[in-house]
């Protein structure tokens, strides 16, 4: 039942019009048929008397010039042609020729001064009758014409009676024609909002094809192109959508990480604080070992200094994550800057005996910035020599690959191993392979992520696994920033 709702409803247009078009169509076919009867018999009654004044007007112009015998064909051929009775009569009112007659006698006087126009002998309605005088070369005679309308009024009577079939024949034809053409006629339109509503969910599988050049034609092309703008709008709309989205999850995850962060700061920060505020709490007090003010005093100056670097730090990878940093752009000799970088580092080398080997070419260089590459290399030569064992060695190796695109720099600690799941964490923010957080016997936790911060701004590739010598950092180091 809902289906044949639905269709009904989706068709309604072609009932409208086929009612419509039925409707007009057998109201003209009532009206033409009212028309007919009504009016074809006064039209008709005109129509002949016209006629019939003509051609006595006709007769009488020609007969001026013809004698009474040579005008006789002129009577024959008006009653063929007009279905008239026409008689001539004398001044005595006898006739002396009529085409229906074979004998001439006397019949009633008739008026010979009647009128053409205007004089009609008294007598049926339903007929015309006129008497006029007509002169000939040789004589003159009066002229009598009588024509009866009595045939149309016959068809009026025969319209009424065929009226139930021609009803039947105009409501066949006019309820079929309407049906073919609302049919014709909304078939496309039927199908151009088929293709709409498809549209409208969203469906633009299939095009709207109507081959015409007229208004429904135009219609289906503005409904295609529209679909098509509809759809790459949407595709628009969905890359941007899941850009957008792309963006929220990346802004919450730094966000994330940003609380991260700072809780993680003040942790670091609260313990050297909590520690300098109970030396100093002692010292003031004058309590037990507190009393030698000197060498507690030298203790918060150590703990003073590490804060002040974990606060350096904490500035570098804040103004690295800024959007407003800029690069400062040099070429840089990396031979030259190992060499500043090994010698900074070669007093806490010296603490552990530890060998420092390079390897570098004296021609060697990039365009980069200069100070950031030192730091993240200083970094990492630095966690080198810290975390491995006394009277290991540390090799340096920076060469330069065959197709010259880039420089691969290799820093190898021997005599130590890093777990797995710690290498995975190793670049993050404070984490620290020892888990106590003893100052003694480890940094910030930051060293490492300022190089992965480092590394990303000046588009180096790097890594770090074990290897059967010890622990193995490469960082791929392109010949200048694109």
């Amino acid at each position: 039942m809902s289906k044949i709702l639905k269709m009904m409803k989706m068709k309604r247009i072609t009932y409208k019009l086929f009612l419509s078009t039925s409707l007009i169509l057998l109201a003209f076919a009532v009206l033409i048929y009212v028309t007919l009867y009504f009016f074809l018999p006064t039209f008709y009654e005109q129509y002949k008397t016209n006629q019939l004044r003509t051609g006595i007007e006709e007769i009488i112009d020609k007969s001026r010039d013809l004698t009474f015998q040579h005008a006789i064909p002129l009577l024959d051929e008006y009653t063929q042609k007009n279905n008239a009775m026409i008689y001539l009569q004398n001044k005595e009112g006898a006739i002396i020729y009529s085409p229906f007659f074979s004998f001439i006698h006397k019949g009633p006087q008739l008026s010979p001064d009647v009128k053409i126009d205007k004089t009609k002998p008294p007598g049926n309605s339903n007929s015309y009758d006129v008497a006029v005088p007509i002169q000939f070369q040789d004589v003159t005679l009066t002229l009598v014409v009588s024509a009866t309308f009595q045939p149309i009024s016959e068809a009026s009577q025969v319209l009424a009676l065929f009226l139930p079939y021609v009803s039947i024949i105009v409501v066949a034809i006019g309820i079929g024609s309407a049906y073919l053409y609302s049919r014709f006629i909304t078939k496309p339109l039927l199908y151009i909002n088929q293709g709409a509503q498809k549209m409208a969910n969203l469906d633009f599988s299939e095009k709207i094809e109507v081959r015409s050049n007229d208004e429904l034609g135009e219609l289906s092309n503005s409904l295609n192109e529209m679909s098509i703008n509809l759809q790459q709008t949407m595709l628009d709309l969905q890359k941007a959508n899941q850009q957008l989205k792309s963006d929220i999850e990346k802004e919450r995850e730094i966000e994330t990480k940003r609380r991260e962060f700072f809780a993680i700061v003040a942790h670091e920060l609260k313990t050297p604080l909590t520690v300098m505020k109970g030396h100093l709490e002692g010292m003031i007090y004058n309590i037990g070992p507190y009393q030698n003010r000197d060498q507690y005093l030298k203790k918060n100056h150590q703990i003073i200094e590490s804060i002040e670097q974990l606060v350096r730090e904490i500035l570098s990878m804040s103004k690295l994550e800024q959007h407003t940093f800029k690069l400062q752009l040099e070429e840089v000799n990396l031979s030259e800057l190992m060499d500043t970088i090994t010698k900074n580092l070669g007093f806490f080398a010296s603490q552990k005996n530890i060998q420092i080997i390079t390897q570098v070419d004296s021609h060697l260089s990039v365009y980069t910035d200069r100070v950031l590459l030192e730091k993240a290399c200083k970094n990492i030569i630095h966690n080198a020599i810290m975390y491995s064992p006394h009277g290991e060695k540390v090799y340096i190796e920076l060469t330069q690959d065959s197709k010259q695109h880039h420089f691969q720099m290799k820093v190898i600690n021997t005599g130590v191993k890093i777990k797995e799941e710690d290498i995975q964490h190793i670049f993050k923010p404070f984490y620290r392979i020892e888990k106590s957080r003893n100052r003694n016997t480890g940094g910030s936790g930051l060293g490492l992520y300022i190089v992965k911060q480092i590394f990303e701004a000046l588009s180096i590739t790097y890594s770090m696994k074990n290897t059967e010598q010890g622990v193995q950092f490469i960082a791929t180091i392109p010949l200048s920033i694109k």
